[in-house]
């Protein structure tokens, strides 16, 4: 799978990936630190460069916070038996990508509260550090720095700890009431409800804050949280919406049959000509005589400059059929449309026993749960 960012490292098999958009965040958590927090909480102690070095310190600190706060979620997702695929962190924070949700109530309290629970133990150890610092009386820098530390991680977890979706608060009342009610859907209903309200709430207070204290930034910051948390609560219930109609819908269901496919000794204009253009999708299977090798796409094809493009053949930039994700005509809608979660995944085969019997997209599976919605059966 290919990723939108950096990759940072992988941790325990899971893939951390850093988001272009975080550097917003860590520009202005540095920025903020070096040129207001640290010169009104050390009252000039230091010189400017000073300040920028601690606020680049106490930046990488939280940003190392936030990661272990996900790590949690991600450590006891793995213990719960959810494969995770990837940890990507972005300018709102950080978020999992797993390769299914959790099976239970008890599931995803667990998982929920493990990341609250992190940062609040985090709190507690800087906090230490920044008491141990100030007694000693000569780590001044190491104290300031450790405190900004913990009270950002106090927050984190307390912020994180409100019933909403798509904070962990909302994940751990969706998970009691889920228990209590037997009823998923229900409760993540209520859930996202709680959390839509909350967004509204966030978004009127950064007005007002514009308007009375004349805090541009503060103003904005608190608007945009809540427009990220408002279209994430809604997008929360949709998911689970989506997943009621299509839970037991085999993927043989939704795939086309009638598969367009390429031979691997095809160049690439030919490619573009007659298959792309001619059909206008962007994956075809790619066979060598009867032997079914690989995939080769629209993103592909781009990879190549144009004036080489009568040189080239399939098989010199399909991807190999190892490297394909498939399914079986018998897996579930759901699980396919999960795998096929990332904005990058493109189409996948399906195959019986060796032999390529069709090719499902999110498209496809998508279709089917809108002309359920239409029918009012979804």
């Amino acid at each position: 799978m290919r990723f939108r960012g950096l990759r940072l490292l992988r941790v325990g098999g899971i893939q951390i990936v850093i988001d272009y958009s975080w550097f917003v965040i860590f520009f202005l958590v540095m920025y903020t630190m070096a040129e207001n927090y640290f010169p009104q909480t050390e009252r000039q102690r230091f010189t400017t460069p000073q300040y920028w070095l601690m606020g680049l310190v106490g930046a990488t600190l939280l940003f190392v916070s936030v990661l272990l706060h996900e790590l949690a979620h991600s450590f006891v997702a793995l213990w719960q038996g959810i494969r995770v695929n990837s940890i990507r962190l972005f300018i709102f924070g950080g978020v999992a990508q797993v390769s299914s949700e959790p099976g239970s109530g008890r599931s995803e309290f667990l998982i929920a509260l493990a990341g609250p629970a992190t940062s609040l133990v985090l709190a507690l150890l800087f906090g230490a550090v920044s008491i141990v610092a100030y007694i000693a009386g000569g780590a001044r820098v190491v104290a300031a720095i450790a405190q900004y530390v913990a009270i950002a991680n106090f927050i984190l977890g307390l912020f994180n700890m409100i019933p909403g979706f798509p904070l962990d608060g909302g994940r751990i009342l969706r998970a009691i009431l889920w228990d209590r009610w037997n009823d998923m859907a229900r409760a993540t209903r209520v859930v996202s409800q709680i959390g839509n309200a909350f967004a509204l709430f966030l978004m009127v207070l950064g007005v007002l804050q514009f308007f009375v204290t004349q805090s541009l930034l503060s103003g904005l910051w608190l608007v945009f949280i809540g427009l990220f948390m408002k279209q994430s609560a809604l997008g929360s219930y949709q998911a689970v919406v989506v997943k009621a109609a299509l839970s037991g819908v085999p993927v043989s269901q939704v795939m086309t049959e009638n598969v367009v496919t390429v031979d691997w000794l095809t160049p690439i204009d030919e490619l573009v000509r007659e298959y792309i253009y001619k059909h206008q999708f962007t994956h075809f299977p790619v066979f060598n005589r009867d032997e079914l090798v690989g995939m080769v796409s629209l993103g592909q094809v781009k990879s190549v400059p144009k004036e080489v493009w009568v040189f080239k053949q399939v098989r010199d930039l399909m991807t190999p059929l190892d490297d394909v994700p498939v399914l079986k005509p018998a897996d579930d809608a759901v699980e396919a449309l999960t795998r096929m979660a990332s904005p990058e995944s493109g189409p996948m085969l399906v195959l019986e026993e060796g032999r390529l019997v069709g090719i499902v997209s999110r498209r496809d599976i998508m279709n089917l749960f809108r002309i359920k919605s239409d029918l009012g059966v979804a």
